[in-house]
């Protein structure tokens, strides 16, 4: 049965942390983007890292709006640190996206989680939106952030605007691989909370 209580301190107290924990390994997963070839992987590999620990998050808490907590510290993360404004409707949606799936296995299940954090991934879309819609500005933005212009243009050169589909995609992919990771490394905090 579906557990419709309201959060405890302690649920808030883990619910906080294991998000914080998430962005923050997706965050170190994003230093890779510091070489600029390499800044089309940074959504692949930020969602298969962070995917285990997004895993034992939900055998932990079984309450509806874990994934709003972790969607609002996401936005709050990603806007304030230069990501643009983008990134807050496309995770405000893929939130409630997500949440209705885990809601729907009554967040007992297993294959709900792994698909609601697939679907969640694709807020790696929001940071990547002013690089495709404005790229002369966002060029501009990086020389001025003291990235330079050879910086700049590499980048821009491997991320061509035909590459955002596949780029978002491939977040979506390393979500999906890595909770089924997750699910191999945590076995039994699943079968603890029930979800096995």
């Amino acid at each position: 049965m579906l557990n419709k209580s309201r959060f405890s301190v302690k649920d808030l107290v883990n619910a906080g942390m294991f998000s914080a924990l998430i962005i923050g390994v997706f965050w170190c997963c994003g230093m890779i983007g510091f070489i600029p070839v390499l800044m089309p992987f940074v959504p692949f590999l930020g969602a298969f890292c962070s995917a285990p620990v997004f895993m034992l998050y939900t055998s932990r808490i079984d309450k509806p709006g874990m994934i709003g907590i972790l969607g609002c510290l996401f936005m709050l993360v990603f806007s304030l640190s230069g990501h643009g404004l983008f990134v807050i409707p496309v995770v405000i949606v893929l939130s409630i996206i997500s949440e209705i799936i885990l809601y729907t296995g009554k967040y007992k299940s297993i294959i709900h989680a792994r698909l609601a954090y697939t679907v969640f991934m694709a807020s790696s879309a929001g940071p990547l939106v002013p690089i495709y819609i404005s790229r002369e500005s966002y060029r501009q933005y990086l020389i001025a952030s003291n990235y330079g212009a050879d910086f700049a243009d590499k980048m821009l050169a491997v991320m061509p605007m035909w590459s955002f589909f596949p780029i978002v995609l491939a977040g979506c992919l390393g979500a999906y691989l890595g909770t089924g990771l997750g699910v191999k490394c945590l076995n039994k905090h699943f079968k603890k909370a029930g979800m096995i």
